[in-house]
Protein backbone atom coordinates (compact mmCIF):
# COMPACT_ATOMS: atom_id res chain seq x y z
CA UNK A 1 0.00 0.00 0.00
CA UNK A 2 1.10 3.63 -0.73
CA UNK A 3 2.45 5.55 2.30
CA UNK A 4 2.75 2.27 4.26
CA UNK A 5 5.46 2.74 7.01
CA UNK A 6 6.83 0.42 10.10
CA UNK A 7 6.44 1.66 13.35
CA UNK A 8 8.46 0.24 15.75
CA UNK A 9 8.00 1.01 19.27
CA UNK A 10 10.15 0.59 22.69
CA UNK A 11 9.45 1.46 26.37
CA UNK A 12 11.93 2.69 29.12
CA UNK A 13 11.00 2.73 32.80
CA UNK A 14 7.55 1.84 34.54
CA UNK A 15 4.25 3.51 34.81
CA UNK A 16 3.87 2.93 38.24
CA UNK A 17 3.93 5.32 40.98
CA UNK A 18 7.69 4.59 42.21
CA UNK A 19 9.23 7.41 42.99
CA UNK A 20 12.76 5.45 42.59
CA UNK A 21 11.78 5.16 38.73
CA UNK A 22 10.91 8.86 37.93
CA UNK A 23 10.98 8.92 34.39
CA UNK A 24 8.79 6.99 31.60
CA UNK A 25 9.22 6.83 28.27
CA UNK A 26 8.20 5.77 24.71
CA UNK A 27 10.12 5.64 21.47
CA UNK A 28 8.58 5.17 18.12
CA UNK A 29 11.18 4.55 15.28
CA UNK A 30 9.74 4.84 11.41
CA UNK A 31 10.79 3.78 8.41
CA UNK A 32 8.85 3.11 5.08
CA UNK A 33 12.32 1.57 3.67
CA UNK A 34 13.77 -1.30 5.82
CA UNK A 35 16.12 -1.94 2.94
CA UNK A 36 19.32 0.10 3.75
CA UNK A 37 18.54 0.64 7.30
CA UNK A 38 18.99 -3.67 7.92
CA UNK A 39 22.43 -3.66 5.58
CA UNK A 40 24.02 -0.46 7.79
CA UNK A 41 22.15 -1.95 11.28
CA UNK A 42 23.92 -5.65 9.98
CA UNK A 43 27.17 -4.31 9.05
CA UNK A 44 27.70 -2.63 12.32
CA UNK A 45 26.45 -5.56 14.39
CA UNK A 46 28.52 -7.86 12.92
CA UNK A 47 31.72 -5.40 13.78
CA UNK A 48 30.31 -5.30 17.18
CA UNK A 49 30.21 -9.01 17.21
CA UNK A 50 33.78 -9.39 16.29
CA UNK A 51 35.19 -6.82 18.29
CA UNK A 52 33.48 -7.08 21.34
CA UNK A 53 31.27 -10.35 21.96
CA UNK A 54 29.74 -12.89 19.71
CA UNK A 55 26.24 -12.22 20.68
CA UNK A 56 26.65 -8.80 21.13
CA UNK A 57 23.01 -6.72 21.18
CA UNK A 58 22.65 -2.82 20.68
CA UNK A 59 20.74 -2.01 24.11
CA UNK A 60 21.29 1.51 25.84
CA UNK A 61 21.93 -0.21 28.86
CA UNK A 62 25.24 -2.07 28.14
CA UNK A 63 27.41 1.11 26.86
CA UNK A 64 30.33 1.04 28.02
CA UNK A 65 33.92 2.00 27.66
CA UNK A 66 34.33 -1.40 25.18
CA UNK A 67 31.30 -0.50 23.03
CA UNK A 68 30.99 3.61 23.26
CA UNK A 69 32.52 3.40 19.68
CA UNK A 70 29.95 0.67 18.10
CA UNK A 71 26.83 3.03 19.91
CA UNK A 72 28.33 6.65 18.35
CA UNK A 73 28.32 5.04 15.21
CA UNK A 74 24.73 3.52 15.71
CA UNK A 75 23.79 7.40 16.26
CA UNK A 76 25.76 8.31 12.71
CA UNK A 77 24.14 5.34 11.15
CA UNK A 78 20.84 6.92 12.02
CA UNK A 79 21.46 10.62 11.18
CA UNK A 80 22.74 8.93 7.67
CA UNK A 81 19.48 7.43 6.23
CA UNK A 82 17.07 10.62 5.63
CA UNK A 83 14.20 8.41 5.14
CA UNK A 84 14.10 7.70 8.99
CA UNK A 85 11.92 9.32 12.00
CA UNK A 86 11.97 8.85 15.91
CA UNK A 87 9.49 10.43 18.43
CA UNK A 88 10.21 10.39 22.13
CA UNK A 89 7.83 11.13 24.75
CA UNK A 90 8.82 11.51 28.81
CA UNK A 91 6.68 11.16 30.92
CA UNK A 92 7.73 12.93 34.50
CA UNK A 93 5.95 10.80 37.13
CA UNK A 94 7.06 13.44 39.47
CA UNK A 95 4.10 15.18 38.81
CA UNK A 96 1.73 15.47 42.00
CA UNK A 97 -1.78 14.76 39.64
CA UNK A 98 0.59 11.99 37.67
CA UNK A 99 -2.00 9.14 38.29
CA UNK A 100 -2.49 7.40 34.76
CA UNK A 101 -3.54 4.08 36.52
CA UNK A 102 -6.45 6.31 37.92
CA UNK A 103 -7.06 8.29 34.96
CA UNK A 104 -7.05 5.34 32.43
CA UNK A 105 -8.51 2.29 34.24
CA UNK A 106 -5.04 0.73 34.97
CA UNK A 107 -1.38 0.53 34.50
CA UNK A 108 -1.58 -1.24 31.35
CA UNK A 109 -4.59 0.14 29.95
CA UNK A 110 -2.83 3.92 30.06
CA UNK A 111 0.53 2.31 28.49
CA UNK A 112 -2.05 1.07 25.44
CA UNK A 113 -3.31 4.75 25.72
CA UNK A 114 -0.34 6.49 25.19
CA UNK A 115 1.08 4.49 22.84
CA UNK A 116 -1.96 4.87 20.70
CA UNK A 117 -1.72 8.11 20.96
CA UNK A 118 2.16 8.14 19.89
CA UNK A 119 1.33 5.92 16.89
CA UNK A 120 -1.63 8.33 16.12
CA UNK A 121 0.91 11.72 16.40
CA UNK A 122 3.54 9.17 13.76
CA UNK A 123 0.74 9.20 11.57
CA UNK A 124 -0.90 12.71 11.47
CA UNK A 125 0.69 13.24 7.70
CA UNK A 126 -2.17 10.30 6.74
CA UNK A 127 0.43 7.54 5.86
CA UNK A 128 -0.26 4.20 7.29
CA UNK A 129 1.34 1.95 9.50
CA UNK A 130 2.63 -1.37 10.74
CA UNK A 131 3.14 -1.11 14.40
CA UNK A 132 5.96 -4.14 16.06
CA UNK A 133 6.66 -3.02 19.71
CA UNK A 134 8.82 -4.50 22.15
CA UNK A 135 7.30 -7.59 24.37
CA UNK A 136 5.63 -6.58 27.32
CA UNK A 137 3.71 -9.19 29.05
CA UNK A 138 -0.30 -8.55 29.77
CA UNK A 139 -1.71 -8.77 33.37
CA UNK A 140 -4.10 -11.46 33.56
CA UNK A 141 -7.04 -9.61 35.38
CA UNK A 142 -6.85 -7.94 31.68
CA UNK A 143 -8.75 -8.75 28.65
CA UNK A 144 -7.38 -6.11 25.89
CA UNK A 145 -4.54 -7.02 24.15
CA UNK A 146 -2.12 -4.28 22.83
CA UNK A 147 -2.15 -5.68 19.54
CA UNK A 148 -5.80 -5.84 19.27
CA UNK A 149 -6.05 -2.09 20.33
CA UNK A 150 -3.74 -0.88 18.28
CA UNK A 151 -5.01 -2.18 15.46
CA UNK A 152 -8.23 -0.02 16.11
CA UNK A 153 -6.69 2.53 14.71
CA UNK A 154 -7.82 3.27 11.53
CA UNK A 155 -4.22 3.62 9.34
CA UNK A 156 -2.57 1.13 11.75
CA UNK A 157 -2.48 -1.93 9.14
CA UNK A 158 -1.56 -4.81 12.19
CA UNK A 159 0.35 -4.89 14.84
CA UNK A 160 2.98 -7.11 16.47
CA UNK A 161 5.03 -7.08 19.74
CA UNK A 162 8.36 -9.28 19.75
CA UNK A 163 11.06 -9.50 21.92
CA UNK A 164 13.52 -6.90 21.64
CA UNK A 165 16.57 -9.37 20.50
CA UNK A 166 14.13 -10.39 17.52
CA UNK A 167 14.47 -7.17 15.99
CA UNK A 168 17.59 -4.69 15.60
CA UNK A 169 14.92 -2.09 14.87
CA UNK A 170 13.47 -2.04 18.16
CA UNK A 171 17.17 -2.00 19.21
CA UNK A 172 17.81 1.30 17.57
CA UNK A 173 14.78 2.24 19.09
CA UNK A 174 15.73 1.29 22.45
CA UNK A 175 19.46 3.24 22.85
CA UNK A 176 17.87 6.11 21.14
CA UNK A 177 15.05 6.52 23.53
CA UNK A 178 17.35 4.91 26.49
CA UNK A 179 19.78 8.01 25.74
CA UNK A 180 17.64 11.02 26.01
CA UNK A 181 15.77 9.59 29.48
CA UNK A 182 19.47 9.31 30.42
CA UNK A 183 20.02 12.48 30.51
CA UNK A 184 16.83 13.74 31.88
CA UNK A 185 17.43 11.16 34.77
CA UNK A 186 20.81 13.17 35.19
CA UNK A 187 19.40 16.69 35.17
CA UNK A 188 17.27 15.51 37.75
CA UNK A 189 19.66 14.18 39.61
CA UNK A 190 18.17 10.50 40.43
CA UNK A 191 21.42 9.25 38.13
CA UNK A 192 24.48 8.96 38.88
CA UNK A 193 26.39 10.62 35.84
CA UNK A 194 28.35 7.91 33.82
CA UNK A 195 31.09 9.36 31.55
CA UNK A 196 30.44 7.20 28.29
CA UNK A 197 26.76 7.30 28.69
CA UNK A 198 27.04 11.23 29.03
CA UNK A 199 29.71 11.07 25.76
CA UNK A 200 27.57 9.31 23.46
CA UNK A 201 24.56 11.30 24.64
CA UNK A 202 26.18 14.73 23.76
CA UNK A 203 27.21 12.66 20.43
CA UNK A 204 23.52 12.30 20.01
CA UNK A 205 22.25 16.13 20.83
CA UNK A 206 25.15 17.16 18.77
CA UNK A 207 23.85 15.54 15.83
CA UNK A 208 20.28 16.68 16.86
CA UNK A 209 21.55 19.81 17.02
CA UNK A 210 20.46 20.54 20.75
CA UNK A 211 21.94 21.39 23.89
CA UNK A 212 20.39 19.04 25.91
CA UNK A 213 17.95 16.10 24.76
CA UNK A 214 15.84 16.46 27.90
CA UNK A 215 13.35 19.02 26.69
CA UNK A 216 10.69 19.83 23.80
CA UNK A 217 12.59 19.79 20.93
CA UNK A 218 11.51 18.62 16.86
CA UNK A 219 14.31 18.37 13.80
CA UNK A 220 12.28 18.61 11.15
CA UNK A 221 14.90 17.94 8.38
CA UNK A 222 15.82 14.51 7.48
CA UNK A 223 15.98 12.68 9.42
CA UNK A 224 12.76 13.45 11.66
CA UNK A 225 14.04 13.43 15.55
CA UNK A 226 11.16 15.12 17.86
CA UNK A 227 11.43 14.89 22.14
CA UNK A 228 7.70 15.33 23.86
CA UNK A 229 7.91 15.92 27.52
CA UNK A 230 4.71 15.21 29.46
CA UNK A 231 4.67 16.47 32.90
CA UNK A 232 0.45 14.89 33.64
CA UNK A 233 -1.26 11.67 33.27
CA UNK A 234 -4.89 13.47 32.58
CA UNK A 235 -7.20 12.16 29.79
CA UNK A 236 -6.51 14.75 27.32
CA UNK A 237 -3.22 13.68 25.15
CA UNK A 238 -0.24 14.59 26.34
Amino acid sequence: MEGAHFLFIDETGVLSRDRRQPFFGLGLLRTADTAALSAELHALLQQARGRIHPRFEFKFTRIGRRSAWVYRELVDLFFGLPGLGFKAWIFDKRSPDFDPGRNYGGLWEAQIAYSRRLIESALADGAYGVVIADHVTKPRESQRYFEREVRRHPRVLNALMLDSNATLYVQLADVLLGLVVYDCKVRAGVAAPNPVKQEVARHLAERVGVTELCRPHTRREPPYFGVRLVASSGGAEP
